[in-house]
């Protein structure tokens, strides 16, 4: 046996000591429970409170300048409270789920964003549950408070309580906040470390492209079509003062993106529902409107070549699949991520208002239509795409003969020596409070 056989000099031979766990005590994970809160709890806290301060400045101004008593202040901040946060409001036996949707855009944005300031350079997966638990107990906290303010206040004045089915939509809209707030690179980040097709992740950023793309095609034509019915516009603001004209002004200002959701729908060909009347492309069935300036842009009739505009979600989505090429896995995904952002968009924007009922989108059948449309887009731009750029197949070359050498007699000794098994170091594990690197949003999608 020669000195670099021998059993002293041989590496497998030397057993190395697995590290034992380190086992947190209670008083650690105490510590990093008061650490994660005192982290993430001004991010949510923040957006929070100045939406309430803004509120209760809202409610002051509100009660002051219609001469209303301040007994009323409590209420009426609830009210607001639940408005911005798409909750519901109840009173005079009718209850009001259909709110403008640029203020809660704008809350939305502000915990996006708070969110994304947070998570955007390392966070952990314990991290993340802390964070999820803020962005749901916070705004339910604040609208069960609420909703005790109004119940205490209906046995004096004319208020109700609305039912408590609708704050599951206060809390999907703050989830959906925190989840755009995330980003695409930690949601990346996310589908390594569980193993999950990143191109997933991909197929939502094209979603989102093509939402934010025919949201401004649909912004366009909303003002258009309000500006050439202008006279209508004019004829709701008749008989009002000047305080009157600003209020209603600004409270159609309030609610145009909730016109723009409904346009998007109405453009792929869903119909809108305002109480008995209901209106799309083809058909139009009116009833009396509400005196809001904004509602000018819904047609009184259906124009002839209103199915010209049907041609529009496919302008946007080829625009979309030509400019970010993907593959046709991304693209059925794309469409199926495209439909529910839709309906998310029309369960935002509609619900009941008063004595007319449900207001907005029929949800299915504008999720439908928008997977159809980005399922027909997305597959012939991909096959267009592929007969342009076939692919190319590389000859395969013949392997080639090699003899193998004679094995020494050195090594054949060495091989029937080898009795002892190699010590194999164990994988790491990971851990629940593992940090997650977010800035790193790893390969690119793939362009075919």
């Amino acid at each position: 046996m020669s000195k670099n056989n021998s059993p002293q000099t041989r590496p497998g031979s030397v057993r190395r000591r697995r590290p034992k766990p380190q086992v947190s005590t209670p008083a650690q994970a105490s510590d990093k429970k008061q650490s994660r809160l005192k982290r993430f709890l001004p991010t949510v806290l923040i957006p929070h409170g100045v939406a309430v301060l803004l509120v209760i400045i809202t409610a002051v101004v509100a009660l002051m300048f219609s001469a209303t008593s301040m007994v009323n202040l409590p209420a009426t901040i609830a009210q607001l409270w639940l408005a911005l946060n798409m909750g519901g409001v109840s009173g005079s036996g009718q209850t009001i789920t259909v709110f403008p949707m640029l203020p809660a855009l704008i809350l939305f944005w502000a915990i996006a964003w708070r969110v994304h300031q947070a998570v955007k350079d390392r966070v952990s997966i314990a991290d993340l549950f802390v964070l999820l638990a803020l962005t749901v107990a916070t705004p339910l906290v604040l609208s069960v408070i609420a909703w005790a303010m109004l119940l205490d206040a209906s046995s004096v004045l004319n208020v109700g309580v609305p039912p408590v089915l609708w704050l599951l939509r206060i809390l999907l809209l703050h989830i959906c906040a925190m989840f755009l707030g995330m980003g695409p690179r930690l949601w990346r980040a996310l589908a390594r470390r569980y193993g999950v097709a990143e191109w997933l992740i991909d197929a939502g950023s094209q979603a989102r492209r093509f939402i934010l793309a025919y949201a401004a095609v649909a912004t366009v034509i909303v003002l258009i079509i309000t500006a050439v019915n202008h006279q209508a516009f004019g004829e709701t603001l008749a008989g009002y003062d000047g305080a009157s004209i600003v209020a209603l002004i600004l409270l159609s200002l309030l609610y145009l993106p909730n016109m723009v959701v409904y346009a998007m729908g109405m453009i792929l060909g869903a119909p809108l529902s305002f109480g008995e009347a209901s209106i799309s492309l083809f058909s139009v069935h009116m009833v009396p409107m509400p005196p809001l300036p904004i509602l000018a842009a819904l047609p009184a009739t259906a124009p002839q070549w209103g199915v010209v505009l049907l041609v529009i979600p496919a302008a946007v989505a080829a625009w979309i699949f030509v400019k970010n090429p993907m593959r046709l896995s991304v693209n059925i995904a794309t469409a199926v991520f495209a439909a529910v952002f839709i309906m998310l968009l029309g369960l935002f924007s509609g619900g009941v208002l008063g004595v007319y009922n449900y207001v907005g989108l029929n949800l299915l059948i504008a999720g439908g239509l928008a997977l159809v449309y980005l399922l027909i887009v997305g597959t012939l731009i991909f096959g267009i795409d592929r007969l342009r750029t076939p692919v190319i197949v590389a000859p395969v070359a013949e392997p080639e003969v090699v003899e193998e050498p004679e094995e020494e007699e050195e090594s054949e000794e060495e091989s029937e020596e080898e009795i002892e098994e190699e010590s194999v170091e164990p994988e790491p594990e990971v851990e629940a409070d593992e940090e997650i690197d977010a800035s790193d949003d790893g390969s690119k999608p793939d362009s075919h």
